[in-house]
């Protein structure tokens, strides 16, 4: 198929857009930091949120409600999250972009637990391919559980907990501090707050991540490369000497011998970890909050209506 993300030079095109992503964030002056939130903040800065419904200057009452939804989130810390957990986490939007924009994800690399993946972009994108970082944090257990390396592998997939990244800019601004903050995060840890994308802390999967936890749930192929990996993982623990993790490469053949013919269907649980995917608001709700607030001055209750007339509007689109 020849929309198929290539395999390539998956590896080095990965590394590269992770140092280009980590020099854009050593140079960013608009960062929140956890000293701030906490506080010592100085209005002096003029840093803006979009909590509310629109662009302004962050005021005290923001950095409360920034404080409660990092404490929200705090419940629901833990080493890693199941991939189950992660797509009950994400916003229903995300979700429903992965069902009709992400069709594949392939295994490239595999390595001592880490797995590195690439996704088709969707047609908006500028870039062709998404590149995709799973990290297996119980995988010294996989090793030591008791029976073949296939029995290990569906067990790693289905019921331990993983960190991830992804690297889009949806992950990069929206996702990843949530991700650092609920200790699911591989890769680069973000303490600047997302004030402006995410100011209420919501989702745990992008698009791209979404349809790689579906398919690393689904796919035979993937569980058998990962049941080969601690395989190879066993013999070098029992051999002598200090051998090396082997390194699994795929290559753009045995990359598309394990995808579908069909896209996997996307399932979520919302029930994970009280994780709860709100319904989509009906026109009658839309219509019945506005007027609650109709002819109200106060600027709370002004920005949202703005909201809702916002909401409504992307009902409305075709």
């Amino acid at each position: 198929m020849a929309d198929l993300p290539r395999v390539g030079n998956a590896i080095q095109a990965a590394n590269r857009r992770r140092l280009q992503e980590l020099e854009s964030r050593r140079q960013a002056r608009v960062i929140l930091n956890p000293v701030e939130v906490a506080g010592k903040y100085s209005a002096a800065r003029m840093l803006t949120t979009t909590l509310g419904g629109q662009v302004r200057p962050i005021t005290p009452q923001d950095l409360a409600a920034f404080r409660k939804a990092v404490a929200n989130l705090g419940k629901k810390v833990s080493q890693g999250i199941t991939a189950a957990e992660a797509l009950g986490l994400s916003r229903p939007a995300d979700v429903q972009r992965a069902r009709e924009e992400i069709r594949y994800s392939m295994v490239v690399r595999l390595q001592a637990g880490k797995l590195q993946l690439v996704t088709n972009a969707s047609a908006q994108s500028r870039v062709n391919r998404h590149h995709v970082t799973v990290e297996f944090v119980q995988y010294s257990a996989a090793l030591a559980r008791p029976g073949k390396p296939l029995g290990a592998a569906m067990w790693l997939v289905k019921e331990t907990p993983l960190r991830f990244e992804c690297d889009c800019e949806h992950f990069r601004y929206f996702l990843r501090y949530v991700a650092s903050a609920g200790g699911w995060v591989a890769g680069r840890v973000e303490h600047g707050y997302p004030k402006l994308k995410n100011p209420m802390l919501a989702g745990a999967c992008c698009k791209h991540l979404v349809r790689v936890m579906t398919d690393l749930q689904q796919s035979g192929g993937i569980r058998q490369r990962i049941a080969n990996m601690i395989e190879a993982d066993r013999q070098r623990i029992d051999a002598p000497g200090k051998a090396r993790p082997k390194v699994f490469t795929v290559s753009q053949q045995e990359a598309e011998g394990m995808l579908p013919k069909r896209a996997r269907t996307i399932r979520v649980q919302p029930y994970q970890r009280r994780a709860t995917l709100t319904p989509k608001a009906t026109a009658a709700d839309i219509r019945l909050a506005m007027a609650v607030y109709a002819g109200k001055t106060d600027a709370a209750s002004q920005a949202i209506t703005r909201a809702l007339a916002a909401l409504a509007a992307q009902q409305t689109r075709p």
